[in-house]
């Protein structure tokens, strides 16, 4: 932040250097850079309010009613939730381009339009915020579900005995309860739609607009290799995620949402009916965008030898597997990405974990301030950070440039937000008096702790770890300033390929990133099992 800071208020050398604010004047000043700021707010709000909408109402499908399948329903969002962006869009660009679009060719086919007619296109504004919406809602879905199972069942039973139906429940009292993980939620959704990079870059950039991440790298990509104004572009995102958790706490006020229910609390999904099969359609309509459609789109166009061939038996091939796994760069990268992932997911579970607790129960003085300092990061960037970091490693006392320790530290500093918003919310469920009972009775803290709150708490760890370790395989932002020949990581090697026009092996590794997603949501339900995003 220091570096950050810093550069924003340092003219370049050939406007005679020193400090000033020019960079912030010629930033938000300029007509040209403005368009950018307001693409950027139209779009974090527009893809933050769907998010919440869709994201919650699946979460409240999953954990409080009899819908069937939820496990397919869990478990197709965390493969929604590791899917890279950019590779979404890619394969929406197979789907819905204007021109070679499959569905739109699908279109001309059953109405006969002409050949400049289309039903879809995806590089549009619209287009963008639809993209964005499909890979940001099931970071909504797993915080409000987390929300919802630590809420006991009997609280509602409660309701429906005093006579309340289940919308009357759902709204008085299960939402109330759940309001600090739908806050986090939208929090959260707002923050990762205002500093995405990969699908504006691959949508918007196209449709002849910028939003403010693509802004930024454009900055970086001049031949004056603008930093400052790249930082000064980038720091009032960090003011609004301030604002943003302001009014968070103030709506929140002082009121309290933790449960005394503990682990022998019970949940009872409750009966829809037919209704339950009309809800489970409305659950697999993202998921088929999100899913479905582009997975079929990204198998079919590895198997292409040329994309505007179609699905034709002359036009399939295996060849570009072969080249993709005879790569020189493929097999280190996938190495690096895997040992990133794994340092990174692991130290940001303890640490948020951490963090939460001494924030939840004010252990220490200022621990108040911990909150602000563990969620700030979401409003930064990833190229931006990785100019901080960059600037900030590159030179002695601790030089890190050309390691793997710097996208470690940019790995941890960008994702562990996300982590700590998970056990936040889940602590607020944990209340404070069944750790006070057991102090009374004689326990110390440490053993108050590791009886009683981590068994009440350890799928949030497991959750946390998990939520850290898929967003960590598709990291682009900050990798593409910080790798080096050594520390190549896939996103890299796919943004080379693309940037090549090699869209048949950036499919061939999204398909390998498949493969990977549905390894690891296999295994994370066999440690966890059905409780994998109750923390």
């Amino acid at each position: 932040m220091y570096f950050l800071v810093r550069e924003s208020l340092l003219l370049p050398k050939d406007e005679g250097g020193g400090w000033s604010l020019g960079n912030y004047v010629k930033a938000y000043a300029t007509p040209l850079y403005q368009g950018p700021v307001v693409w950027t707010l139209i779009i974090s709000v527009s893809v933050s309010l769907i998010s919440l909408v869709v994201g919650s109402a699946m979460a409240w499908a999953v954990a409080r009613t009899d819908m069937p399948l939820p496990g397919l329903i869990r478990a197709t969002v965390l493969a929604s939730f590791v899917t890279p962006p950019f590779l979404g869009a890619t394969a929406w660009v197979f789907l819905t381009g204007p021109r070679q679009g499959w569905l739109n060719i699908l279109y001309r086919l059953v109405t006969g339009a002409g050949e400049d007619s289309y039903l879809f296109n995806i590089f549009t504004m619209t287009g963008v915020v639809f993209a964005m919406t499909l890979y940001i809602y099931p970071l909504v879905f797993i915080v409000v579900n987390a929300g919802l199972n630590n809420i006991s069942s009997e609280i509602e039973d409660a309701a429906n005995i005093a006579g309340a139906g289940t919308v009357s429940t759902m709204t008085t009292i299960t939402l109330p309860l759940v309001m600090p993980a739908l806050f986090a939620g939208l929090i959260l959704a707002f923050l990762e739609a205002m500093i995405l990079f990969g699908t504006p870059a691959f949508l918007a950039v196209p449709a002849r607009q910028h939003v403010m991440t693509t802004q930024i790298r454009a900055f970086m990509q001049s031949e004056d290799f603008l930093v400052g104004l790249a930082s000064a572009y980038s720091l009032p995102m960090l003011l609004a995620a301030v604002c943003l958790l302001w009014m968070r706490r103030k709506a929140l006020g002082r009121r309290s949402y933790a449960t005394i229910g503990g682990k022998g609390g019970q949940r009872r999904p409750q009966r829809l009916g037919l209704y339950r099969w009309l809800l489970f359609g409305f659950c697999m309509i993202p998921l088929t965008c999100s899913i479905v459609l582009p997975y079929f789109a990204l198998i079919a166009a590895s198997l292409m030898k040329t994309q505007g061939y179609g699905l034709t038996w002359s036009n399939l091939t295996l060849e570009n597997y072969r080249f993709v796994f005879e790569n020189d760069a493929v097999w280190p990268a996938i190495w690096n990405t895997l040992v990133l992932a794994t340092m990174t997911a692991t130290a940001g579970a303890l640490i948020a974990s951490l963090v939460a607790y001494i924030s939840q129960r004010r252990l220490v003085r200022g621990s108040q301030y911990l909150n602000f300092l563990a969620t700030v990061p979401l409003a930064i960037p990833g190229i931006v950070l990785a100019v901080g970091l960059f600037a900030a490693y590159t030179h002695k006392p601790l030089i890190l440039y050309g390691t793997i320790w710097i996208m470690f530290l940019a790995y941890l500093t960008k994702y562990l937000p996300v982590a700590y918003q998970t056990s936040n919310a889940a602590l607020m469920s944990i209340h404070p008096e069944l750790e006070e009972s057991s102090r009374i009775l004689g326990a110390n803290r440490l053993t108050v702790f590791k009886d009683i709150t981590v068994p009440l708490f350890k799928v949030a760890l497991v959750a946390s770890w998990v939520l850290i370790f898929l967003p960590s395989l598709r990291e682009l932002s900050s990798s593409v300033l910080l790798w080096t020949t050594n520390t190549k990581v896939v996103t890299v090697v796919i943004l080379n390929f693309y940037e090549e026009g090699r869209l048949e092996y950036v499919s061939v590794l999204g398909v390998l990133l498949m493969i990977l997603t549905l390894v690891i949501v296999v295994f994370s339900h066999r440690i966890v099992g059905r409780d994998l995003m109750k923390a």
